[in-house]
């Protein structure tokens, strides 16, 4: 029974607000937007290039299917030049027997060939000139292409690094909440005992809350959220006051705590989160190193492999496995048992996120 009640009112919890600090990246101080508007006028940019580069080098084969057509043609009317050519010379060699042969018809056929092969030659000098153009405008083009990939690409570098010096930001934020408990005290614990578990569970409760609100309120929170295995938040309350502490009932122990608490997390926790290598957020000097005095709270969970099992850690029972609890890193005595099952009972340094999988052997003769 004392069990349920404590869960009971471990899952009935409140969390008031008491203050909370506005995001460092405002709507209007955030360069993501300005970046992102550069972007949108960068691929309208490269669009436009693209189009560009497209119609001109459909221009430059339509060239040189011009210059190919020219080139077969005059070699007809090479053809056609050399058979007037022939036809003319001998028009001469009659012109020996017969002095009034007329020769203007064969000498006018040879000119008009003659005019057409240097008509077509000067066409092929005109498209071979046009090819080169085009291939000079075409590789201006690919040159603006490149260019514009490039500062493409860099504007996307900066919007990574935007996200993360924004998410660092907003990671680092510090709270203050006014938070209550209730617990239920063991029997055989003493006032002293019972009020520094009352102490503890309201820390405890009070870093849980702030790390669900820090979620929430993360600018990419859908995206955080799929990524936050095994990344070091390091919660730490800065300041906390007992506002009211004492018995309601039998064994029922009541505390009320305003606490100021501040995630600092780890130097990659950022590049983690979203999803980006860890060189974005490798730049620049390291995070301070907090006060030794301060906790830090990790998330642990304590799964087994039996059901309806108990699981106490410190001395504070959370019912039966999977739980998910938050900790301070250091050292926690663990115990997971059942009836008929020898107890899992170990004493496990935490030193950041972590799994403790207990398996529970069957008592001989059970």
């Amino acid at each position: 029974m004392i069990i349920r009640r404590t869960i009971l009112a471990l899952l009935l919890f409140t969390l008031v607000p008491f203050g909370i600090d506005k995001p460092a990246y405002s709507e209007e101080s955030n360069p993501i937007a300005t970046i992102d508007a550069k972007i949108n006028i960068k691929q309208t940019e490269l669009d436009s290039a693209a189009s560009s580069y497209e119609a001109e080098n459909h221009k430059l084969q339509q060239i040189k299917n011009e210059l190919n057509r020219l080139s077969r043609y005059g070699e007809e009317l090479n053809l056609k030049q050399e058979r007037a050519k022939l036809d003319l010379d001998k028009q001469y060699n009659r012109l020996l027997e017969e002095p009034e042969i007329d020769l203007i018809s064969f000498q006018k056929k040879y000119q008009e060939s003659w005019s057409e092969v240097k008509q077509n030659h000067s066409d092929q000098l005109d498209a071979k000139q046009a090819i080169t153009e085009s291939e000079i405008l075409l590789d201006q083009i690919k040159q603006k292409q490149d260019r514009l990939n490039a500062e493409f690409s860099n504007l996307q570098e900066l919007r990574v690094s935007a996200r993360i010096r924004r998410l660092e930001s907003e990671l680092r934020k510090s709270s203050t909440f006014e938070t209550s408990f209730q617990t239920t005290c063991s029997m055989t614990m003493t006032l002293g005992e019972c009020s520094n578990q009352g102490i503890y569970l309201t820390k405890q409760k009070a870093v849980k809350s702030f790390r669900e609100k820090l979620f929430f309120n993360l600018s990419e929170s859908a995206l955080v959220k799929q990524n936050v295995k095994d990344v070091q938040l390091n919660i730490y309350i800065q300041e906390n006051q007992i506002i009211r502490s004492g018995f309601k009932g039998e064994n029922e122990h009541f505390t009320q705590m305003k606490l100021q608490l501040q995630a600092k997390p780890e130097l990659t926790a950022a590049c983690k989160l979203l999803n980006v290598s860890a060189r974005y957020c490798l730049k620049g000097e390291a995070l301070k190193k907090p006060k030794e005095n301060n906790k830090k709270w990790v998330n642990v969970i304590v799964r087994s492999d039996q059901y309806n099992d108990s699981v106490t850690i410190n001395g504070i029972k959370y019912g039966s496995t999977p739980i998910e609890v938050l900790l301070p890193k250091g050292d926690h005595q663990i115990t997971v048992s059942k009836n008929r099952y020898e107890t899992y009972n170990r004493t496990v340094r935490i030193d950041g996120n972590h799994t403790i999988w207990a398996k529970l052997k069957q008592k001989k003769n059970s």
